[in-house]
Parts: structure tokens; sequence; C-alpha cells
């Protein structure tokens, strides 16, 4: 059915060549996006049909290929999931019909080919990345032809997909202080950013509620930081619980000290190791983020010494800072990335830098000689001090340094990635860009996952175009777009997933897909709710779903 089509065949040759180009922005084509698709989220680059379709049955042969061995065991799980008897799994071709990956270098970076024929199946790819994000593909249509139901065989229609990512850097932030996640939650969550190829997993590792993550130099800052009284925003919590379970405080994270109730928990270095290595089984980076200077109110309740008044507060907005007008503040700074860093093996990590209250700083005796000393004339030069040494520090060591976007409101490195979030100063981009920064998109009123769930902020996620929204020397800069889930208000699974599902597939798509349309998303997403309710998600059914 020609109606069917995602793509005309007159554009396919112009989107192909899109597709060579790699994982670069994509120019805004325009492209026909007819009604009807195959279920496959995020949205392809080009799919052209072609006559007839493709019987896979248990006679059919799933051919392993050393090279490409994650992706042929995601289409084995997926093909046990469909069929009622296992496909043959063999490391020859059949004379029937074959499922098999085929290493093509004429194909650059993430880019893939899935073939359908009436014979078989051909996907190739350059490399085990994109083979991997190839079998995902594939793995949603055959869900979808399964009717979320075992058969004895599944039709698959013939088709050519050609695809490639949008964007390199496809993120997801996950605040684990406010409140807290098991190891196995997270993995599981990875599980749901591998099925929509994303591929940046950043834990929020630290803020005033909670230290999650153990440092062997500073071990009070697991023993005390990790742990607190009930604070206002689990009130609200406990509150908003008496008429929907979804707030209750999840009680594993609940324990008594001298009598009084505490909330807390953190990662061992071995939980975190196994995360790292879960994370890259599926081609997924995971990000530390320790938040500094500000937001450190679990570390200066374990070490009163980081701050200016050797005690954790409150200031008119935000908590107290720790000091870094003073050496062994920085040397304690210098030691905790010491250890994240050898922690963590990708190359980029983030040092916060949001939401910095000045005042303790203002009526500090040791900042005061502190600016009189490298002759600085505003407060905004020490936080920005602070950041130059973490990153010249982290350099050092190799890596790539991220922060916050308050810190472009100083003098900041060109080296540095801005993560830009501040929607309400529009020109902040302009000035990352101005000043030769990197830029990852996490505006606050698109990207902001963890606000309250509604269709219309749902679809104003998905119809986000930065390319029109930026000028085009910000869009230059941008290397990719990223969710954050803030947990001040999600303290189980239940409401985690409640307000994240179905909007972590319509960020998938905006990361992905250079070509996209609301109803064909609300269409393709009707399979996806099926595939959810499988997996006993307790997402938000949108009003216009079925």
């Amino acid at each position: 059915m020609k109606s069917y089509q995602l793509v005309f065949r007159a554009l396919s040759s112009l989107l192909l060549f899109l597709l060579l180009m790699g994982c670069k922005n994509q120019p805004d084509n325009n492209p026909v996006i007819p009604r009807q698709t195959h279920g496959i989220i995020p949205l392809p680059l080009v799919i052209e049909l072609q006559e007839g379709s493709l019987v896979v049955d248990k006679n059919s042969v799933l051919v392993n290929n050393n090279q490409f061995l994650p992706a042929v065991k995601v289409l084995e799980d997926a093909f046990d999931l469909a069929l009622v008897s296992a496909i043959t799994k063999s490391e020859t071709q059949s004379s029937g019909v074959n499922i098999r990956f085929i290493a093509d270098s004429s194909l650059t970076g993430d880019g893939y080919q899935i073939i359908v024929s009436s014979t078989g199946i051909d996907i190739k790819a350059k490399t085990p990345v994109a083979g991997y994000y190839a079998a995902q593909s594939l793995r949603q249509m055959i869900w979808k032809s399964s009717g979320g139901e075992k058969k004895d065989s599944l039709a698959l229609k013939c088709l050519k997909i050609s695809d490639a990512p949008k964007y390199a850097w496809r993120g997801f932030h996950l605040d684990v202080s406010r409140h807290f996640f098991t190891k196995e939650y997270v993995m599981e969550i990875i599980d749901w950013l591998a099925f929509y190829k994303l591929n940046k997993l950043h834990l929020h590792l630290t803020d005033d509620q909670g230290w999650r993550v153990q440092i062997d130099q500073f071990p009070l800052l697991t023993e005390i930081g990790a742990w607190r009284t009930f604070n206002n925003l689990d009130s609200i919590c406990i509150e908003k619980a008496k008429s929907n379970p979804y707030y209750q405080i999840d009680p594993r994270f609940i324990k008594t000290v001298n009598g009084q109730q505490v909330y807390g928990g953190f990662y061992t270095k071995q939980d975190i190791r196994d995360i790292i290595d879960y994370a890259t089984a599926h081609y997924i980076d995971v990000v530390p983020e320790i938040d500094m200077p500000g937001h450190m109110s679990a570390a200066i309740r374990a070490y009163p010494f980081l701050s200016c008044t050797d005690s954790a507060g409150w200031g008119n907005e935000f908590s107290y800072p720790i000091c870094p007008c003073r050496e062994d503040v920085i040397d304690f700074s210098r030691r905790v990335w010491d250890e994240i860093a050898d922690l963590f093996p990708y190359s980029v990590v983030h040092i916060g830098s949001d939401e910095v209250e000045k005042n303790t700083w203002e009526t500090s005796t040791d900042c005061q000689n502190f600016m009189n000393q490298h002759n600085l004339t505003d407060l905004k030069e020490i936080q920005n001090y602070f950041v130059t040494q973490m990153q010249e520090h982290l350099e050092a060591k190799g890596k790539t340094v991220v922060a916050w976007d308050d810190v472009i409101d100083g003098s900041v490195d060109a080296n540095l990635i801005m993560m830009y979030w501040r929607e309400w100063l529009p020109d902040s981009p302009e000035r990352c860009a101005q000043n030769g920064n990197r830029i990852i998109l996490t505006p606050w009123d698109h990207f902001y996952i963890s606000s309250p769930h509604t269709n219309q902020n749902l679809e104003n996620l998905y119809t986000f175009d930065a390319e029109k929204k930026y000028s085009a020397a910000v869009n230059e800069k941008v290397i990719g777009l990223q969710s954050c889930v803030w947990t001040e208000e999600i303290p189980s699974e239940n409401m985690f997933e409640y307000l994240v599902f179905p909007r972590l597939q319509a960020l998938s798509e905006v990361c992905w897909s250079p070509a996209r349309d609301w109803y064909s998303f609300k269409t393709r997403m009707e399979s996806h709710f099926q595939y959810m309710n499988l997996k006993n998600i307790h997402y938000r059914k949108p009003g216009w779903a079925n």
C-alpha cells in the first residue's frame, strides 16, 4: 500500500546521503510521514516498503556473528518472546530463511540498514553498536507483528530501513540523591534506555539531601551524608500518599538510628562497577555528577570544615556551599574526584556548579583574603576559580568536564561542555556558543520530565526543535539533548515510571529522528503501551491512548 510508506521514494536518495554524514545534526527536510508505520521508536531516517512479506518460524535461522554478539542476543530474545517454538540459532546459514548481520564498511558512525525480503533479513552495520541499534528496531517490529502473543510464525512486511541518529549525545539524567533507587532498578532503567537507543546515563550522585557513592578516603560521606531525617519534601510525599500510593516512601531506604527514623542509602564501589558493566554491555556510557561547590549539605554534615561557617545551613534560596577559598577544601574536592575518575571509565564527568549561593563567601575572612590575594573583584570569580581548578585536575586525568550553564555567568574555559537548563535565560546558549563551548540542551520547560505529567507537556517535549529555537551558531555547538529526572517528589519506582513513561519514548525520538510527526508517534505508541503492560510499567496513559 503506497499510502503506508514513511517517506516518498523521491526523497530516499537525499535522506540516504544524510545518513552517510554520520551523527552530526541533520537539516530539517520535512519529509512526508504517512500515518501508518511499523511501530519503531525512535522513527528511522528512511523506511521503504516493498511488495510481499517474510514468514519467520522455528525453522528460520538466526545466524550467529561474533562481531555482533549483543545484537544477536537481542534478536534471539525478541523471537523467544514472540514465537511458540524458539527460532533456530546457528553458526552457518541454511537454505531457507536466514536472519544475518553483515559488516558493511560503507556505512558510517552509528548508521545501519535492515533489509527484509521474502527470503530473509539482512542487517548491515559497520560497528557493533550500530548493529545493536538495528537489532532494537527489528525487535520492536517483531513485537508489533506478534500482537503481544506467542505465535507459531510471524509475518514481517518486506522493507528497507536506512537509519542513523541525529545527535551523538542522547542522554537521560537520574537524580538518586533526593530519593534513592537500587542498583537493580537502575539496571532496569538501562534496559529501557537501550530499547530506545539512548546512550548516556547521567547519574546525579550527590546533593543536599544525600551522598550516594562510596569514597574510601572520606567514609563519613556515606556513614553520615547518605542519611537524613525526613525533610519537607518527604512530608509532601507522605501527605500525597494518603490519596495516591505511588507517593509512599520506599521502606527499604528507611532505618531507625537512636530512636529516630532516617532515610538514605548509597552505592558501594562494587555497585557502581556493576552498573557500569551492565550499561557498557548495552552501549550506554555512565556520566557521574558530583555537584560542587553548591548543593553540598550532605558532605558538609559529614565534614563541617568544608563550609565557610563550619556547618551546613540555608541561605536566601539555596544551601551553604563549600568554601573554595581554603586549600584544604580544594584538596578534599580533588581527592573525591580522584576516586570518582578512577571508578568511572567513561571520559566525560559532570562537576555540577549550579545554584551557588555566595553569601557565606561574602562574609568569610578566608574568602576576603583569597580575593585580595588573587586580585578578584566579584564573588562569581571565586566560583569560576573553583571550576577551573576542578577542570584542570580532571583534564590531567584524561577527562572531559561538563557543568551546568550557570558557570557561563563568569569566565570559563572553552573546553568545558555546557549543559543548558535555565530556559528563562534564552541568551545563555548564545553566550556559551560565543565562548566556544559545546552544548548539551536540557531546557527545563521541555526536558525536565519529573514535572507533573500532562498531554500538553508530552507534546511539548516531542515537538521540541533546536534548529528552529536557536541560532545557527548555537546549533553548530550542540552535541545532543538530555532529559532530567529530579526526584524530590519521586519516592518510589511506581511514581518514577508514571512520570517518565511515555515521555521516555518521546525523548528518544527527539534525540534520534530528524523528521517527526505527532500523529505518527501516537500511532506507533500503541504497541509500546502493550509492551510496557507486559513489563509491568506503571506508566501514565495519555488521553489519546486506546
